[in-house]
Order: structure tokens, then C-alpha cells, then sequence
């Protein structure tokens, strides 16, 4: 009975194993498959292929897939994102490791560094393309050419940046951004050209920055709370922090110029400010950096320059309530002057020289709004000679492109003239623009400073000291101080005004006539 047992029970261990050497076998494995560029992804061609292909190969040979992974970045850099998982993936199975399917050896990895990330996890890897199998037990030849591939999918990319490194360069020297548009511009590719044009919606709103920065209404970060206001907004839609308005300001693209590769050059792409403004901007920028903590602000530092070394006139305390201003360089040759009879100073030199007689400004409002017709008719000669220029090289364009479809003009041709008429259409549009925001009101702003200037002392000393600052602000150029005299330097038009208060000075004895004594005024 014993023996029967036991017979019996023989059969049933080896059919149990039988049945486990006969289960199928199978071999874990990922797919990574990788595009270099955005454009290439929506092209809608490379990743699904590659996936096709490894999907394929998988099947035909016995592989499981148990993750796939897909970058759409350049592999010249370590650190893509789905690179990095699936390294990770790979290292967390310890007790098998997965095969690594990829279509060729440039999808993997075009850098040394991930070449030796991917050897160390001691996986094989399929280069399904290249019909090659690379792992801890390859020969050293396959291994060697493998390293050659690497070597020379490196030495691709690395002869590619050079060549656009190149090309950049190359546009730089002829003037044109050679890279991304910013904020404010758009890049556009016409004619195997890549060149920038004003922003339509935004080239505005970074000219109004620069307007209120330099009138000194503005801080960057009160800029930065108008801008969210209005909805202006970064290039990818974020909001306009101050470090950002801050670097747009400090950008001399925007006003003609730009820096590339350490050198500076002259910009023959559109601008949207001026160069004074420019200028303007980087002057009040340099004056009062958001980095430092706020001083304490007195009445006239910043306002005026030693006349004998030319640095600038600061300002400090004595005794705990006496404000004293002289040279901060302190030349010894500017005595302490008190801030009361620095007060008495700037009124009598820079403002009272400016109040007109009220004849004299009676009859240069009279002469102005006399020439009201003539001024109006000059401006809308002046606008309807830009408009005419602005339509003609818009005109050009598109004659020239016409030429260009037809073949009896190359596309280098079309994109040098066409860079070359779209900066003076822009300059016309500029000028149309000046032209009708000047318009009446210009005039009628005359009237009223004429009006203003013939009390301008009497008005100035009732006004507070934070007033008078900005009327000094407003009126001056320059200003000195020396030896206990102001000696100003007016911005226009108060150098003019300046002028009619002297010829009302100056009249001549029995004539009414301002004009006769001062000729510059009968215009």
C-alpha cells in the first residue's frame, strides 16, 4: 500500500513541473522615443512613427511594455524630463531590469553625459534602426562604434550650434535682433528671413512706459501696478513684475541700438522710442535705482551742479535743523550756502528772468492766435505728406513682392528693401502720429503758458516748497551754483520765453510794437 501511495503521487509532481518549464517567457521593456522641437511634434510625423516602430519590434520579439516615455527638447542638454523619469523607472526594478527600445542612437542621447547615465544602469538597449544591440555583454568593437555614434551625434548638434552661432552673429553685424523678439516685437519669417516688427498691441504700451518713467510721475513699481491694470502682460502671459519693467526700460533695442556677443550695435530694425527718451529713461534710472533704501529727500539735491568742478550740489543737516547745500566733492571753493537763501536764489535767477510784461505777452498770444490758419495749414500739409509717403513705400512692398512671386527679384533683394521701406513707413506713421496728437491743442497750450509767464514770479512765491520743485524741474535744463550765484540753463521753450521777457525788457522808447524791437518775435 505504501509503495502504491507513493507511485501515485510521483506523476502529479512532474506534471506540475512540466507545466511551469513549459509557461511562457517574457522580457520587460520601455520605449523612449523623442522629437527636438515643438515644431516637429504638431508636424505630427516623428513621434508616432518612432512609437509605431518599437511598438512593432516589441511584439516581433517577445517584449513587454511596461512604460513609455516621450521628450520633445533637444538631447544636446542632460536633464530632459521624461529622460530623467525613466532612468528612474529602470533603477527602481531591481530584480529585472527592463530593455531599453529605441529607434537610434542620436534619439537617445546626443551628450556624453547621459551616455554614461545609461551605461551604468547596465540595461540593453535596442537601437531598432540600426539593427545593433548594445549592453554589459557586447564586444568591445560594438561597444567601440557605438561610442562612435554617440561621439558623432555630439559633434552634429555641436556643429549646428556653431553654424547658428554664426548666423546670429552674422545678423547682428548687419544691423537685425538675431534672436527672440522682445516684448513689444514679434519675429516674422518672410523669404527665408527672420527679421522683428513692432507688436501691434503691445509696441504702444511700451512706449507709454518709457513716456511715464521719464516724466518722473512713475516709480517701476507703480509701472508695474499700471500695467497689470491696463492687462499688459509678459510674453507668455504672466504679469509684468518690476524686475521685468526694469529690464525693458535698460533694453536700448527699443531706441536703435543693442548689445550682442559684447558688442554694441546699431540697429536698423524699427524702434519704438526715440533716442532722447531713451537716453532720458537710463538718466533717471542711474539717479534713483529701486535697490536703495529712499534718503531723505531735501528741497534741491539732484537740482543743480558746482560751477567749479561741475559735481553735484548735495545737501545736509547742521545742529539738527539747518539745511546746508554745497559740493559733494567738496572742491573748497563753494561756501555753505542755507537752504533759505539758496530758496531766494532760484526765484530770483530762474524764474523771475521769465515773467514777461504783460504787453509783451499780450501781443505774442495776439501774434499766435493770428497765425492759427497758417499754423493748421502747415500741419495738414505736413500730415498729408506723410500719409502720401507712407502709402508709396507700402506701395513699394507690395510691387516688390509681386516681383519677388514672378521670379525678376531674389528673396535676399525683397528682404533687404522690404527691411529698408518698412523703417521709413514706420517713420511716417511716427510722424502722422506727432503731427495730429500736436494738432489745436498745441497752440491753445502756447496761449496758456504765455498767459502764466506774465505773473511767474508773483505765482512761484506763494507756492510751497515741494511746488517750486516742480516748477524747477519742469523750467531747467541745467542749473549751477557758484560763489553764491544761480546761473540756470532753460529747456525749451522757456530759453524762448527767457528771450520775449528780455525784448519786453529792451523796448525801445515809444514804440508799442514788441516785434520792432526784438525781430525773432514777429514770426
Amino acid at each position: 500500500m505504501a509503495s502504491r501511495r507513493s507511485s501515485r503521487k510521483r506523476p502529479s509532481r512532474t506534471r506540475r513541473t512540466r507545466r511551469a518549464s513549459e509557461a511562457p517567457t517574457w522580457r520587460a521593456a520601455v520605449i523612449y522615443a523623442r522629437v527636438s522641437s515643438r515644431d516637429q511634434e504638431r508636424g505630427g510625423f516623428s513621434i508616432p512613427a518612432q512609437q509605431t516602430l518599437l511598438r512593432d519590434y516589441a511584439a516581433e520579439n517577445g517584449f513587454e511594455i511596461v512604460e513609455e516615455f516621450v521628450d520633445i527638447e533637444t538631447a544636446k542638454r542632460t536633464g530632459r524630463g521624461s529622460f530623467n523619469k525613466m532612468v528612474t523607472f529602470i533603477r527602481k526594478r531591481t530584480v529585472q531590469r527592463p530593455t531599453i527600445l529605441v529607434e537610434k542612437t542620436d534619439r537617445l542621447y546626443r551628450n556624453l553625459k547621459d551616455w554614461v547615465t545609461i551605461d551604468g544602469l547596465g540595461v540593453e538597449v535596442h537601437l531598432v534602426k540600426e539593427g545593433a544591440l548594445i549592453s554589459d555583454e557586447s564586444r568591445s568593437s560594438e561597444k567601440f562604434m557605438h561610442g562612435i555614434k554617440v561621439l558623432m551625434a555630439k559633434n552634429y548638434v555641436d556643429n549646428l550650434s556653431e553654424e547658428v552661432r554664426k548666423g546670429m552673429n552674422q545678423k547682428a553685424a548687419e544691423g537685425h535682433w538675431p534672436s527672440s523678439a522682445p516684448i513689444g516685437y514679434l519675429n516674422r519669417r518672410e523669404g527665408g528671413r527672420s527679421t522683428i516688427v513692432p507688436d501691434p498691441e503691445r509696441a504702444i504700451l511700451i512706449r507709454n512706459l518709457f513716456e511715464l518713467y521719464a516724466a518722473g510721475t512713475h516709480s517701476i513699481k507703480t509701472l508695474a501696478g499700471d500695467a497689470a491694470e491696463v492687462g499688459f502682460k509678459g510674453k507668455r502671459g504672466g504679469k509684468l513684475h518690476p524686475s521685468a519693467i526694469h529690464n525693458i526700460l535698460r533694453n536700448p533695442l527699443y531706441a536703435g541700438e543693442f548689445w550682442w556677443g559684447g558688442k554694441l550695435y546699431e540697429s536698423v530694425d524699427p524702434v519704438l522710442v526715440t533716442r532722447e527718451l531713451w537716453e532720458r529713461v537710463q538718466e533717471r534710472l542711474d539717479g534713483f535705482p529701486d535697490t536703495r533704501p529712499a534718503p531723505r529727500r531735501f528741497a534741491y539735491t539732484g537740482l543743480l551742479n558746482c560751477g567749479h568742478c561741475g559735481a553735484a550740489i548735495s545737501a545736509e543737516i547742521h545742529k539738527g535743523k539747518y539745511i546746508y547745500y554745497r559740493c559733494a566733492q567738496v572742491c573748497q571753493k563753494e561756501r555753505y550756502t542755507r537752504e533759505e537763501r539758496l530758496d531766494e536764489l532760484l526765484a530770483e535767477s530762474v524764474i523771475r528772468p521769465l515773467q514777461v510784461p504783460p504787453h509783451v505777452a499780450d501781443w505774442a498770444i495776439e501774434a499766435l492766435r493770428g497765425s492759427r490758419e497758417a499754423i493748421e495749414r502747415e500741419q495738414k500739409e505736413r500730415i498729408a505728406d506723410a500719409r502720401r509717403r507712407f502709402e508709396r513705400f507700402r506701395r513699394l512692398i507690395d510691387s516688390a513682392y509681386e516681383d519677388k512671386l514672378e521670379g525678376r527679384i531674389d528673396d535676399d533683394f525683397f528682404a533687404r528693401k522690404k527691411d529698408e521701406w518698412e523703417r521709413k513707413m514706420y517713420a511716417a506713421h511716427e510722424e502722422e502720429e506727432r503731427l495730429t496728437r500736436a494738432g489745436h491743442k498745441t497752440l491753445e497750450t502756447g496761449v496758456q503758458v504765455l498767459e502764466l509767464v506774465k505773473s511767474a514770479y508773483d505765482r512761484y512765491i506763494l507756492l510751497n516748497q515741494a511746488q517750486r520743485r516742480q516748477v524747477l524741474n519742469v523750467v531747467l535744463s541745467n542749473c549751477t551754483l557758484a560763489a553764491g550765484e544761480v546761473v540756470p540753463t532753460y529747456r525749451k521753450p522757456f530759453d524762448i520765453l527767457r528771450e520775449l521777457a528780455d525784448a519786453g525788457n529792451q523796448e525801445a522808447p515809444g514804440s508799442s510794437d514788441p516785434g520792432a524791437v526784438h525781430p525773432v518775435w514777429s514770426g
